[in-house]
């Protein structure tokens, strides 16, 4: 009888294992397709040169950025889709003296738009690192907001200037790791390295505003590293 039970008990086991998938042992959540989701922020340091004569830690500072990675999946392992952000900071270098000099409240803010496409290595892992590239459009500036003197109290006006540069973003290098803690949900650090060059110069006042060509003599290289924590949705 003992044996029989044995047997019996057995039996059971190997049905429960047989008929029970796979993933149901582990907290993983099984690789997906179709819609994801991404928030990232951090920091952003700025290298490189903004034009042959200014370097772009002499025009803005460390910025913290705010991107939106959104698209699907295809297959498992592959992303495609768009980046979509912004970032504030603080001018820095030369610009930043310029504003102390002046008695002004200065603002650094920078955007950028763009495709992309990621690579996920282990799409069912409870870890799953990820390397992307893309290509698109940036801007980066800064704003000024000076009280008039020459204005009543009574009025407290301010003059307001702003100054940006905007290009392309030739090469967006881009890897982390996820960590998958749900089927909606996961985490991970990330770095991305953007190489660009601006080809456009913006001034803008209370009045006026205007966008001219930088010459193709005075464009130059330059970059932005950028790391921190992303959050994903539908991992």
């Amino acid at each position: 009888m003992k044996c029989t039970t044995t047997r019996l008990a057995s039996v059971v086991v190997v049905v429960v294992v047989v008929v029970t998938p796979s993933h149901a042992f582990a907290d993983t959540p099984p690789a997906k397709r179709g819609f994801q989701l991404a928030l990232r922020t951090g920091a952003s340091v700025p290298f490189g040169k903004a034009m042959n004569d200014l370097d772009s830690s002499e025009f803005s500072g460390v910025q913290v950025p705010f991107l939106v990675d959104i698209g699907g999946k295809p297959l498992p392992e592959l992303f495609l889709g768009g980046y979509v952000g912004f970032a504030l900071g603080s001018p820095a270098g030369t610009t930043a003296d310029f504003c102390e000099a002046v008695d002004a409240g200065c603002a650094g803010f920078g955007w950028r738009v763009g495709a992309e496409v990621q690579y996920q290595f282990i799409p069912d892992g409870k870890v799953n690192p990820w390397v992307g590239y893309g290509i698109g459009y940036e801007a980066v500036g800064f704003g000024i907001a000076q009280d008039d003197e020459d204005a009543s109290d009574e009025d407290d006006e301010e003059a307001v200037f702003a100054a940006a540069l905007a290009g392309y973003e030739f090469a967006h290098l881009m890897g982390g790791a996820d960590f998958r803690l749900n089927k909606v949900v996961g985490l991970g650090p990330f770095v991305d390295v953007s190489f660009g060059r601006y080809t456009k110069v913006g001034f803008a006042n209370d009045d006026t505003a205007r966008s001219d060509d930088i010459d193709d003599s005075d464009e130059a290289t330059h970059g932005w590293v950028t790391f921190g924590i992303r959050v994903v949705f539908f991992p």
